[in-house]
């Protein structure tokens, strides 16, 4: 299924305690599906930042659990053509 990116939030819920070292940030992603219902899931802040994905876009959940961007149409023509 493919959602849409409507907020990314800081999370700063860690329980009692700080937020290790060794614990990547995490983000709050509130997506919404073409159906108009909402969810919201925890990513690793830098992950976004390393697939680009930004409130607007369209994402999909890859096989990790994780938020990846869509193949277009042409991804094909786009691997072949270097």
């Amino acid at each position: 299924m493919i959602y849409t990116v409507l907020k990314i939030e800081e999370d700063l819920d860690y329980g009692c305690e700080e937020r290790s070292e060794d614990q990547p940030v995490t983000v709050l992603v509130t997506l919404q599906s073409p159906a108009g219902e909402e969810r919201t899931c925890r990513m690793p802040d830098q992950l976004l930042y390393d697939r680009d994905i930004n409130e607007g876009d369209k994402v999909i959940f890859d096989e990790n659990n994780l938020l990846r961007k869509p193949l277009g149409e042409d991804w094909t023509e786009r691997l072949y053509s270097n």
